[in-house]
C-alpha cells in the first residue's frame, strides 16, 4: 500500500513532524493543492514556480531534490489530490529562525472526489460573506501556511445552504476573490479579474488562464473592482486548480450577519446565463483537466 505521509530533510527522510516544528506554531510555510488525474499533476509545473516564487518571499531554501521526491510520491497513484507542503523546519520558542534554517518537505495524499460535473456544466450557487481580508502586501498572491481567515470563512460559507462559493472582499470593499477560488467576470464581453496585490492569492489556474488568454489574444482586465461591477456584469466564474472552472448561476439574496465595510447593502438575488466568454474559458483550460 502507497503511503498516505512522506517527509524530508534534506535528503533525510523524517518518521514525524517535530513538536516545534515552526509551519504549526507559526505558519511558517507554504503549501500547493495538486490535481492528479490517473497519476498526473495537473498544472505542475506552475505549482512549483509558485512555491519557488513563495520561498524567495520567505526567505527559504528551494531545494530541487523536491521535484525528485513528488516524482516517486506519485508513482502508482490514481485520482485524488497531493499536497505538497514546505515547513520551516524545526525551531525553539520565539519567533525567530534557527540558523541555518532546514526546511522540512511534507507530501500527503488525499483520496478527493471530483466536484459534481453539473457544477461546472450548469453553473453554482455564489454567496457573499462577513469576513473581510487583510491587507498585507508582502504575503499577497502566495499559498503561505496562515489561513485562518481562509478556515473562518469556509466555515460562515458552510452555514449558507445550497451555495458553493462565495465572494470575498478586503476592508475596503474591493472584490478579491473566493473562498478558496479567483474569481473573473464578463462585463461588455470583455474579461475581468481582480488586482491581488494587497491580499488574496494568485491561483495557478488563475495565472495559466490569463497566460492561455494572452497567447490567443483575449483581452483581460486586472483591477480593482467592486460590488457595483458584480452586479452588472454578464456573466461571473470562479476558477481553482483542483475543481476547475464554476460558472456562477446564481447569487443568493441573503446579506451576511454583520455587514460589509464599505460596501453598499443592496441584497442580491440575480441569475446569470454562462456566456461565450465563459465556454471558452472553459475550453482553454478542459485539456488541462483531461484525465487520458
Amino acid at each position: 500500500m502507497l503511503p498516505d505521509v512522506m517527509l524530508w530533510r534534506g535528503a533525510e527522510p523524517l518518521t514525524a513532524l517535530a513538536p516545534d516544528d515552526r509551519s504549526l506554531r507559526y505558519g511558517d510555510g507554504l503549501f500547493e493543492s495538486v490535481r492528479v488525474l490517473a497519476g498526473r499533476p495537473v498544472l505542475m509545473a506552475e505549482h512549483w514556480a509558485r512555491l519557488s516564487s513563495g520561498c524567495e518571499r520567505l526567505a527559504l531554501p528551494d531545494e530541487p531534490i523536491w521535484r525528485e521526491y513528488v516524482q516517486a510520491f506519485l508513482q502508482g497513484r490514481g485520482t485524488g489530490v497531493m499536497r505538497v507542503q514546505v515547513s520551516a523546519g524545526s525551531g525553539g520558542r520565539g519567533y525567530g529562525r534557527p540558523t541555518p534554517c532546514e526546511p522540512v518537505l511534507i507530501l500527503t495524499w488525499h483520496d478527493e472526489p471530483m466536484p459534481p460535473a453539473a457544477w461546472s456544466s450548469q453553473g453554482i450557487c455564489m454567496a457573499e460573506l462577513s469576513l473581510t481580508l487583510s491587507d498585507q502586501p508582502m504575503l499577497a498572491g502566495i499559498k503561505h501556511c496562515n489561513r485562518l481567515e481562509q478556515v473562518l470563512m469556509r466555515a460562515e460559507l458552510a452555514t449558507l445552504p445550497g451555495c458553493q462559493e462565495a465572494v470575498v472582499y478586503d476592508h475596503a470593499g474591493r472584490v478579491i476573490e473566493g473562498v478558496f477560488s479567483n474569481l473573473f467576470f464578463v462585463r461588455d464581453g470583455e474579461l475581468h479579474t481582480p488586482a491581488l496585490a494587497r491580499c488574496g492569492v494568485r491561483g495557478v489556474l488563475r495565472d495559466a488562464l490569463l497566460n492561455a488568454c494572452a497567447e490567443r489574444d483575449i483581452s483581460v482586465h486586472i483591477d480593482d473592482y467592486t460590488r457595483a461591477d458584480l452586479l452588472a456584469a454578464e456573466a461571473i466564474f470562479f476558477v481553482n486548480s483542483v475543481n476547475g472552472l464554476w460558472p456562477i448561476q446564481h447569487w443568493q439574496g441573503q446579506m451576511p450577519s454583520r455587514p460589509l465595510v464599505s460596501v453598499d447593502a443592496t441584497k442580491p438575488n440575480k441569475t446569470w446565463r454562462i456566456d461565450a466568454i465563459t465556454r471558452q474559458c472553459q475550453d482553454i483550460i478542459a485539456p488541462w483537466f483531461a484525465s487520458a
